[in-house]
C-alpha cells in the first residue's frame, strides 16, 4: 500500500472534531491544529439550536458564511466568539500554513429558554435569537484566549478533564452572552471600560509604574513590551479610568513623589529630579511648574518660609 505524504496526513488530521458531551448538558466539539492548509466546516449537530464558536489562530484565516457561491469569504482576525443558527453551514479555510484552534458548544434550544428563566437579567438576549439569518461576532479579551488555551491543553480524557474544559467553557459562554447584552442595552462593549480584561489590564500597568517609574530606563515602551499592549489601547484606557494619557500619568506620579521629596528638604532639587527618572533638570522643572503651577524652586522656598 502506498504510504500517504506526511503533509497530507497533517492537512487531514486538522479536518476532524473531537466531539465531546459536557455534564452540564451542552454538547462540544474541539480542533487545535497546525497544518498547511485548512478547510474546516462547523459540525452539524442536526438539532434546533445555536452554536457558538470561538476561535484563534497564527496565519491568514478566511471565514465563508454559508455554501452558496454568493457568499463571499470574510478575513477573520485572531480572537473572535461567533454564534450562529446550529446547521447553518459556515466553513473556515486558509490559503496557506496556518495553527488554529477552535471550541465549538452545542447550546440546545431548551437549554437556552431554561438559561433565561434563570437569568432575567439578560431578557433582551432573546433579540439575539431572532437574528437567525445573521452570524453574531464578538471579540475575546485577554482572559478569553486564556480560557480557549486552558480548555485545548489537554483534550479530556478523565472525568476530572472535561470538568476543567466545561468551566472554561461556561466562562467563555457567559462572556459572550454579556457582551451581547451590553450591545443590546446600547454599550458599547469594546469601548466602554468597566469588563475585567480591561480593568485587570489597569491595575498590572499601574503596580508596574508604582514599582519602576523613578528608574532612568523606564519607558511606556517597556510596559507595551511588557503587556503586548498597543500605545493608543492603553492610552484608551488610561483616559477613561484616569483621564489622563498614560504618560501624564507617570509624570504626575514623579512629579508628586518630588514634592514630597523636597518637603522632607534633604536633598538638592537637581538630585531630587535625576532620582525621580528626569535625565534633564529643565525638563523636570516644565513638568513640575505644569502640574502645580509653580517651580520647584518656588515651592521649596514657601516650605523653607513655613519651617
Amino acid at each position: 500500500m502506498k504510504s500517504q505524504d506526511p503533509d497530507q496526513q497533517k492537512t487531514d488530521r486538522a479536518l476532524h472534531w473531537q466531539v465531546l458531551s459536557l455534564p452540564v448538558g451542552l454538547r462540544s466539539a474541539v480542533v487545535k491544529e497546525s497544518t498547511e492548509k485548512l478547510d474546516l466546516a462547523l459540525p452539524d449537530f442536526s438539532e434546533k439550536g445555536f452554536t457558538l464558536t470561538f476561535i484563534n489562530h497564527k496565519g491568514d484565516l478566511r471565514i465563508k458564511p454559508g455554501l452558496q457561491p454568493e457568499n463571499r469569504e470574510q478575513p477573520a482576525s485572531p480572537g473572535l466568539g461567533l454564534m450562529s443558527v446550529a446547521g447553518r453551514p459556515m466553513v473556515f479555510r486558509s490559503a496557506g500554513a496556518i495553527s488554529f484552534t477552535a471550541l465549538v458548544l452545542f447550546i440546545p434550544a431548551e437549554w437556552i429558554k431554561f438559561f433565561l428563566g434563570n437569568n432575567p437579567q439578560f431578557v433582551k438576549i432573546d433579540q439575539m435569537l431572532e437574528e437567525e439569518s445573521n452570524i453574531i461576532t464578538c471579540r475575546l479579551g485577554r482572559r478569553q484566549l486564556s480560557l480557549l488555551s486552558s480548555a485545548l491543553i489537554a483534550l479530556p480524557e478523565k472525568r476530572q478533564h472535561l470538568l476543567n474544559m466545561q468551566n472554561c467553557a461556561l466562562g467563555l459562554l457567559e462572556y459572550f452572552l454579556c457582551n451581547r447584552h451590553r450591545s443590546l442595552l446600547g454599550v458599547n462593549p469594546v469601548s466602554d471600560i468597566d469588563n475585567e480584561d480591561d480593568l485587570s489590564l489597569i491595575r498590572e500597568v499601574e503596580s508596574y509604574i508604582s514599582e519602576y517609574y523613578c528608574s532612568d530606563t523606564f519607558t511606556v515602551d517597556s510596559i507595551l513590551k511588557k503587556t503586548y499592549t498597543s500605545y493608543h489601547r492603553l492610552n484608551f484606557l488610561f483616559k477613561s479610568i484616569h483621564g489622563m494619557t498614560i504618560s501624564e500619568y507617570i509624570r504626575n506620579k514623579r512629579i508628586e513623589k518630588s514634592k514630597e521629596m523636597i518637603a522632607d528638604n534633604a536633598k538638592s532639587i537637581s538630585q531630587i529630579a535625576y532620582e525621580i527618572g528626569y535625565s534633564s533638570i529643565s525638563n523636570y522643572i516644565l513638568a513640575f511648574k505644569k502640574v502645580y503651577q509653580i517651580t520647584p524652586g518656588k515651592y521649596k522656598k514657601q516650605i523653607d518660609s513655613l519651617a
